[in-house]
């Protein structure tokens, strides 16, 4: 059993790394080039993994609230690399059966972890780690039942492009943050303010998402000049 978690936890840890490293590279990379795309996949790969260990691991270790908070921040991550990669697939013919399934199946789960986090709460009382569980598992299952809601709905025509690049987005900062969160303890010195661990778990969502916006209103505002304006 030691043997198992031991290993379950390098490689949850190994591919958590790689992700942080590659997905970089689809960001300054020239869109839909092959370092764009085979560096993506990298990272949904790595995604994929970093899930299911933090679920083996949060199964074979006794119950500890970072695991289970963790456990969280890889589920939504995992959705969210993997709808946006998914939306890539889907500019032609749309959502397939496997996406739909995604979908449902993430909203069950979504569920299961909101209901485990008012658990804790009411069980344990109110607590740091039972709101944010809690929280984690409202988000993911606001982004399942977007798309739900989505399918067999008429789209914009560019609503996969922006759907990738937010989703895949959104995916790396809840990896960057459970990172910083992980190891806060061993790069900050003993008796730093408090401020500094708020910080760490506010400021790669507030830096993110600005960054994110910003790159959508850019490409609205692109997308939305007359072709002849480009093209000159």
């Amino acid at each position: 059993m030691k043997t198992l978690i031991l290993s379950s936890l390098i490689i949850h840890i190994t591919a958590g790394t790689i992700a942080l490293l590659v997905g970089l590279i689809p960001m300054f990379s020239a869109k839909g080039s092959r370092l764009h795309n085979r560096s993506g996949l990298v990272f949904v790969y790595c995604m994929i993994t970093v899930a299911i260990t933090a679920l083996l691991l949060c199964v074979l270790q006794p119950i500890r609230m970072m695991r289970l908070f963790l456990t969280g921040i890889a589920v939504l991550s995992f959705y969210l690399s993997m709808t946006g990669w998914r939306a890539t697939k889907q500019k032609k013919n749309g959502p397939t059966a496997f996406d739909r399934g995604l979908t449902y199946v993430t909203l069950v789960v979504s569920l299961g972890m909101i209901g485990f986090g008012l658990n804790l709460l009411i069980g344990h009382g109110v607590s740091f780690f039972a709101i944010v569980f809690s929280f984690f598992g409202i988000l993911t299952g606001v982004f399942a039942l977007q798309d739900a809601r989505q399918f067999g709905r008429p789209t914009e025509k560019m609503h996969w492009f922006f759907q990738h690049f937010t989703r895949m987005g959104g995916s790396y900062i809840a990896t960057f943050t459970a990172a910083i969160v992980t190891n806060m303890a061993r790069v900050t010195p003993a008796g730093a303010p408090e401020w500094i661990a708020t910080a760490a778990w506010i400021a790669p969502s507030v830096v993110g998402g600005m960054l994110i916006g910003r790159t959508v209103r850019h490409y609205k505002l692109k997308f939305s000049k007359p072709k002849a304006a480009l093209v000159s």
